[in-house]
């Protein structure tokens, strides 16, 4: 029982960006490079600042969108108004409580909103782990992190998987500014409307209009982009992989 959960805790060659790292001695680089610049090129050193300066910009957004609560008719601008020590999981936890009491959204634009902080989130924790990642074997472009649980992982940081990465980030950063319009007509933040052409006078759609015109437009935009998102050259695999398969199938199997 003991050697079966052992099996569990080891990659299995099927991981795309991050995995836990391999017990094989066979897979250690044959080199030790420590120095950035020696261990990776300018283009590669680019990319990784370019994911942490896209990965800020995606943070900026959610702020923004959490900034909408204030203008909120719920209890929730107390919790952000209070709090200036929020993480981004928290950010996106009151945004999704915000969101399942609004009368706005149906579950079609719940779903996208939810789609879309899960891949927020996904890419956040890539971002972490390339950013505070430490040289391993250079050559494949692999590197080791301790995550926030104290656990160890291997992160992809080869040239391919970090412009695939970047590529999905860019893409991400347009969804999210398409579910920041849906959240100022949820907050009543910024509700679109109207010139009365008679008196002048600006008048806000009501909320029927809204749920029937122009909610499903923005759902619909975010789809497409989320479409286009999924549609991207996924993240690679590890370079190693088909010696990880080759070992387990030696070693009667790996369990997911």
């Amino acid at each position: 029982m003991a050697e079966k959960s052992k099996r569990k805790a080891l990659p299995t060659g099927q991981e795309r960006m991050k995995r836990i790292p391999p017990t094989d001695f066979s897979l250690r680089p044959n080199k030790f490079e420590f120095d950035p610049k020696k261990a990776y090129p300018p283009d590669q050193l680019a990319e990784i600042g370019a994911i942490a300066l896209r990965s800020n910009q995606i943070e900026a957004q959610i702020d923004f969108i959490g900034s909408h609560i204030l203008f909120s008719k719920t209890p929730f601008w107390l919790q952000i108004a209070t709090n200036n020590a929020l993480g981004l999981k928290a950010k996106l936890a009151l945004l999704r409580e915000c969101m399942e009491r609004s009368t706005l959204l149906d579950d079609k634009a719940k779903n996208c909103i939810n789609d879309c902080f899960a891949e927020v989130l996904k890419c956040r924790a890539y971002r972490n782990a390339i950013i505070h990642h430490h040289i391993y074997d250079h050559a494949q472009g692999i590197g080791t992190f301790v995550d926030d649980a104290r656990k160890s992982y291997q992160i992809l940081v080869s040239l391919d998987a970090l412009t695939t990465l970047y590529k999905i980030m860019c893409s991400l950063l347009d969804e999210v500014r398409e579910v920041d319009l849906l959240f100022r007509m949820v907050t009543d933040a910024q509700r679109p409307g109207q010139m009365d052409q008679k008196t002048g006078v600006f008048k806000p759609f009501d909320d029927n209009y809204l749920k029937a015109n122009i909610i499903p437009h923005h759902v619909e935009q975010i789809m497409k982009l989320q479409r286009e998102r999924k549609e991207l050259h996924k993240l690679p695999h590890f370079p190693d992989a088909d010696l990880i398969k080759s070992f387990n199938e030696r070693e009667g199997g790996v369990g997911e």
